[in-house]
């Protein structure tokens, strides 16, 4: 290949502005990505610590993102960096599914605190979502040796949900513009009104759905839900889930809850599934396992869902990674005796009554959805009712000039800043966040 020369073409000329700077930084995203990728408003992260993210120049924003539900436990937390230090020193970076003892001690930890028999490990979200579909089909595979009759493919989700970006998890989610590009099964995934509290709902409803597709219950692999939505923030039913566990147990369906957003004090619980009381046959984390690095699971309440898996069906290259593992080692360690979840619950308290103060205000025009714990969504809309995406992104906007660090999902056509706070958030942050929040506001007149 010919060298590159002052007049090649080949590759486009480089950004002009001095390397290392937010306009460098921000210009070479926008050459070198799609656009698709750049979804929030341009803050430039030099590093983070605890509850703040900071600009290269010193300036701070109080996170109200915790990277996305994934530093639960605050930004660069000193014993999951030392652990990532410590590992990475002992040159283990990567041993595929070759047995370390860091893995060891970390799948233990992991059943120790949730109480499941075992754990498979992935490095994303949807990962774990595809593995748990696979569980699911091979245990339905294996009951139907003896039932011969049965089509043991169904799998059963709910209006509203994501579970991920991979072709599985967005076939099972319940966002239909976020498949549009995949082929349709919609004989292997069947929809269905998602049983939100307030709602009425019935697993009449799953069944009058899998009637549609020439289906029956004993058909279904298993159903698979959020405790609360993503996409929405609407919270599941306690009696509507008792009933959905109950129906699973009958048919045999195995009852998957994703937790990938709600595990690891989020809710002010450890897992939020324990608020309605219901267990789940499979349990799914990712973002606040590890507090920072990439990394999730599929927790098993049996051993028996996993004994007709075929060797080899559940590996992945980086499950497992050693570095990523001594981060989720620390970070579990960190939930061990209760105490970051307790405070968790008081954080959440603050923040939910503060927000309530907010609305008080103007109850007819400002709206607060979602609120369980440290999470809660405010919902822009127009004087008639309607969402109003602009508001929100100029609320998005106000708020980090103010100092505050919020997102705008693209769900519900973004309308909604999704608010979710390290749960170490300290009271006085929370305090400072909330005025930041309610002048962002004020200035933006919204509401």
């Amino acid at each position: 290949m010919a060298a590159l020369t002052s007049t090649d073409t080949s590759r486009p000329p480089g950004p002009s502005h001095d390397v290392e700077s937010d306009a460098w930084v921000l210009e070479t995203l926008r050459r070198y990505e799609p656009a698709t990728m750049h979804t929030q408003h341009p803050v430039v992260w030099e590093r983070a610590s605890g509850s703040r993210v900071f600009a290269k120049d010193g300036r701070y924003w109080i996170d109200w993102t915790s990277g996305i539900l994934t530093a639960n436990v605050g930004h660069a937390r000193t014993e999951v960096v030392d652990a990532i230090t410590s590992q990475a020193q002992q040159g283990l970076l990567h041993a595929y599914m070759f047995p370390t003892r860091v893995r060891a001690r970390t799948v233990r930890a992991l059943s120790e605190l949730s109480g499941f028999a075992q754990s498979v490990l992935y490095t994303t979200g949807a990962e774990a979502v595809e593995g748990a579909l696979k569980i699911s089909s091979r245990y339905a595979m294996a009951r139907s040796a003896t039932q011969p009759r049965t089509r043991p493919r169904v799998i059963v989700t709910f209006h509203g949900s994501f579970h991920g970006r991979t072709l599985g998890a967005q076939l099972a989610g319940g966002l239909p513009a976020q498949r549009d590009w995949a082929p349709a099964l919609d004989d292997i995934f069947v929809r269905v009104p998602y049983p939100a509290r307030g709602e009425v709902w019935s697993t009449q409803d799953i069944e009058k759905a899998l009637l549609e597709v020439g289906a029956r219950p004993e058909d279904v692999s298993c159903v698979m839900g959020e405790i609360y939505q993503g996409s929405t923030l609407r919270q599941i039913d306690p009696l509507s889930a008792q009933s959905l566990r109950e129906w699973c147990s009958q048919y045999g369906a195995l009852l998957i809850f994703d937790e990938i957003q709600s595990g690891f004090g989020r809710t002010g619980a450890l897992f939020a599934y324990e608020h309605i009381g219901v267990r789940p046959d499979l349990l799914l984390v990712a973002k606040g396992l590890s507090g920072s690095l990439p990394i999730s699971a599929v927790l098993i309440g049996d051993p028996e869902f996993t004994r007709d898996v075929r060797p080899g069906e559940l590996t992945s290259t980086h499950s497992g990674n050693p570095i990523s593992l001594a981060a989720a080692e620390a970070n579990l360690a960190l939930f061990a005796d209760g105490t970051l979840v307790a405070e968790a619950a008081r954080r959440g308290k603050q923040l939910t009554d503060g927000l309530a103060d907010w609305v008080s205000l103007l109850p007819g025009r400002r709206r607060i959805i979602g609120t369980m714990g440290m999470i809660a969504g405010v919902a822009c809309t127009n004087e008639d009712g309607t969402l109003d995406p602009q508001s929100s992104q100029r609320l998005a906007a106000e708020c980090i000039e103010r100092g505050l660090l919020v997102c705008v999902p693209s769900t519900m056509g973004g309308a909604m800043l999704k608010i979710m706070p390290p749960v170490t958030t300290s009271a006085e942050e929370m305090a400072e966040a909330l005025a930041r929040f309610a002048a962002a506001a004020d200035a933006v007149q919204l509401g």
